[in-house]
């Protein structure tokens, strides 16, 4: 049996069809409008983290400070409780001393207060800092479950398109089962190319497999040869099905 005969070549066609189709369907794979959103959702995480990142520097700084501002203070009330102690200790008697002693203390008050009011002042820093952490972190979540819905639905799409790739490939099967295997090595070989198909009709003087005009010398040359005979176009090197 020859293997290009017209009813194989029109079986190929619809071979060649259904693969287009499944081309369409990986290619559609591809493009899902999940996958950008997914994209730009992990890039909007992305971001939020160096925020937080930022953002808790930020306290951990004031942390500091503030920690610095105890320690003082908390030495400075060592050192009151200690000149306190010699004051009324009866340890010191004279005058001058004593009176240097109360002095010290009082300095000491003082500069205790200025310490506990830039404490205070630190603590006020941080408050909103942190209730911004709060909603940054709140908005994080937001998006990460929103990553999640978007993977399920992406897993979803994809899989639909998977039943329909496997549906179309039972089809291609079917088409397949009783062509020449000569004739299928060679679309396959040809379909294989990127950007190219392996069979398509010729139209007047048109492949309809790169849509280019043939030379008339082409296609009278393409009338005389058998049917039996695979034809290739010169353009594109596609099986042509006169």
């Amino acid at each position: 049996m020859a293997i290009a005969t017209s009813e194989n070549l029109q079986v190929l066609l619809q071979v060649q069809e259904k693969d287009s189709q499944i081309l369409a369907a990986n290619h559609e794979i591809r493009e899902l409008p999940e996958r950008k959103e997914i994209e730009a959702t992990q890039k909007d995480i992305e971001e939020l983290k160096q925020v937080l990142k930022a953002k808790e520097s930020e306290v951990h700084e004031n942390n500091r400070t503030q920690k610095r501002l105890e320690d003082e203070v908390a030495t400075i009330e060592e050192r009151t409780e200690n000149q306190k102690g010699k004051l009324y200790g009866g340890e010191v008697i004279a005058i001058k001393e004593l009176q240097a002693l109360e002095m010290d203390i009082e300095s000491l008050k003082e500069r205790q207060t200025v310490i506990e009011d830039q404490i205070i002042e630190v603590m006020e820093l941080n408050e909103p800092i942190e209730n911004e952490i709060q909603s940054l972190l709140q908005l994080q979540e937001n998006h990460v479950k929103n990553e999640a819905k978007l993977s399920e639905a992406l897993k979803e799409a994809i899989n639909e398109i998977e039943i329909r790739i496997s549906q179309i490939q039972v089809e291609i099967n079917h088409l397949t089962k009783d062509l020449p295997s000569e004739l299928i090595n060679e679309y396959e070989s040809l379909r294989s190319r990127p950007g190219h198909v392996g069979i398509a009709k010729l139209v007047n003087r048109t492949c309809n497999g790169c849509n280019l005009e043939l030379p008339a010398v082409e296609v009278d040359r393409i009338k005389k040869i058998s049917e039996d005979s695979i034809i290739n176009c010169e353009e594109c090197g596609c099986i042509l099905v006169r």
